[in-house]
C-alpha cells in the first residue's frame, strides 16, 4: 500500500508539472496573439477613419460593435494571461486550456471580420464601379449575330427603355445577355449586373440590387422606404442599364423593387432574361426579343467548336455526331454538354451508345428543354430506332 501511495504521489507531481509546462506555453501563445489582434485593431481602426467617405449609419453601427468585442475579446486574454498558482491553478488547467484554445480562435475570426469591414470601407472611398468586363465565350453562328445586333440597337436607341430576353432554358439568353452587357460599357455611366435571388420576393430583388449599387438599408425599415432609397440611388447614377438575369414569373412591379421605369426617350435601360410566362407584372410594357433555336448549320459549329473536333477526325463515325446535334434541337447548353461529353472518345461503339442513350431521354420526354409530339419523328430519331433494334 505504501509502494503505491508513493507512486501516485510521484505521478501526481510530474502530472502538475506537465501540466504547467503546458499552461505556460498556451499562455505565451495566446499572449502573441492578443498582441498582434491589439496591433491590428488599431491598424484597422486608423485605416477606417482616414478613408475620405463619410461612412452609413449601418458601416459606422458594424465598426462600433466590431471594436467593442475586439476589446472584449482582449481584457478576456489579458485575465486569462495573469499567473494563478498553487492547487487552484492545477485544479483549473483543464478549464484553462480550453479557455485559452477558445479565445485564440476567437481572436482569428474576429480578426478576419475586421478585414472584411476594412475592404467594405475601401471600397466606400472608391466610389461605386462603373462596371467590369465579363468573361464569355465567343458568338458562333449566324443567327445568334443577328440576334444580339438586334439587342445592340434596342440597347443604342432612345425608343425603348425595356427589354427581356425570353427562351427556354438552355437556349443562350444568359450567354447573349453577357455580350451585351459588355458592349453597354461603352455607352452608359454605370453597367449592373445583377443575377436573381433564389427567393424572388421584393426584399430580395431589393437586397441584390442594392448590394450592386452600394444602396444601404436599415434593418428597421420597411420595403417603401427600402424602395424609395434603392430608387434614389439609382437616379443619382446618371445612365445606367441594369441587367436582371433569370426573372420568374413575379405579381409585383419594378415601382414596388425600387427600380425606376426608364421614360420614352431616357438614356437609362432595364434588360432581364426570363424563361417563364411573359404575362406579369414585372414585365409590363417591356419589348421582348424571343432566342430561337439554332439552325442545324449554326449547332453543328457550336458542337465542333466546344468539342474541339476536326472535320476529318469525326467524319469516320458515319453520320453519329450529326445525329447527335439534331437530337439536341437547336439548344446551346445540350449540344455543350453532349461536344464536351465526346470531346476525347474515339471508340466508334460509345458513339453509338451515346446516340441510343440521348434518342432514349428524347422519346420517353425526359429532358425538359423541349416537347415533341406524338406525330413528331425526324431522321435523327428514326435512326435512333434503329440503332436500338441493331443493340438487341
Amino acid at each position: 500500500m505504501e509502494t503505491a501511495a508513493i507512486f501516485v504521489g510521484i505521478f501526481g507531481i510530474l502530472t502538475y508539472l506537465c501540466e504547467v509546462a503546458s499552461i505556460d506555453e498556451r499562455k505565451q501563445f495566446l499572449e502573441g496573439e492578443t498582441e498582434y489582434f491589439s496591433a491590428r485593431m488599431q491598424d484597422i481602426k486608423r485605416e477606417m477613419s482616414s478613408t475620405r467617405v463619410q461612412l452609413g449609419k449601418k458601416r459606422k453601427r458594424d465598426e462600433c460593435h466590431w471594436l467593442a468585442e475586439g476589446e472584449r475579446l482582449v481584457q478576456e486574454a489579458q485575465c486569462l494571461i495573469r499567473p494563478v498558482g498553487g492547487w487552484r491553478g492545477f485544479l483549473m488547467a483543464a478549464k484553462m486550456r480550453w479557455g485559452i484554445y477558445k479565445l485564440a480562435y476567437g481572436l482569428k475570426v474576429h480578426d478576419k471580420k475586421g478585414d472584411i469591414l476594412l475592404r467594405q470601407a475601401l471600397s466606400d472611398a472608391r466610389g461605386l464601379c462603373r462596371g467590369h468586363h465579363i468573361p464569355v465565350k465567343q458568338l458562333v453562328g449566324r443567327l445568334t449575330y443577328k440576334t444580339l445586333d438586334r439587342l445592340k440597337l434596342l440597347l443604342e436607341g432612345d425608343e425603348i427603355g425595356r427589354v427581356v430576353i425570353h427562351g427556354i432554358e438552355g437556349i443562350g439568353k444568359t450567354f447573349l445577355m453577357k455580350h451585351l452587357h459588355n458592349y453597354a460599357l461603352n455607352f452608359f455611366d454605370y453597367v449592373v449586373w445583377v443575377t436573381s435571388p433564389s427567393e424572388f420576393t421584393v426584399k430580395c430583388v431589393q437586397d441584390v440590387v442594392a448590394a450592386a449599387v452600394n444602396c444601404e438599408f436599415s434593418s428597421d425599415d420597411d420595403l417603401f422606404v427600402r424602395a424609395k432609397k434603392l430608387s434614389d440611388i439609382l437616379a443619382s447614377l446618371g445612365t445606367f442599364a441594369l441587367f436582371l438575369d433569370g426573372v420568374p414569373k413575379a405579381n409585383f412591379t419594378l415601382e414596388q423593387v425600387g427600380i425606376p421605369v426608364p421614360a420614352k426617350g431616357s438614356k437609362c435601360k432595364l434588360v432581364f432574361t426570363t424563361s417563364s410566362s411573359l404575362e406579369c407584372r414585372l414585365l409590363d410594357c417591356f419589348e421582348t426579343v424571343e432566342i430561337e433555336h439554332l439552325p442545324k448549320e449554326d449547332a453543328y459549329e457550336l458542337f465542333r467548336r466546344e468539342g474541339n473536333f476536326g472535320e476529318g477526325s469525326i467524319s469516320c463515325f458515319d453520320g453519329i455526331p450529326s445525329s447527335l446535334v439534331d437530337l439536341c434541337f437547336g439548344v446551346p447548353r445540350m449540344i455543350e454538354n453532349i461536344a464536351t461529353r465526346m470531346c476525347s472518345i474515339d471508340d466508334p461503339h460509345e458513339w453509338r451508345y451515346a446516340l441510343f442513350e440521348l434518342g432514349s431521354l428524347v422519346m420517353k420526354k425526359k429532358l425538359p428543354l423541349f416537347h415533341l409530339g406524338k406525330s413528331e419523328t425526324t431522321p435523327s430519331t428514326r435512326k435512333v430506332r434503329l440503332t436500338r433494334n441493331s443493340m438487341k
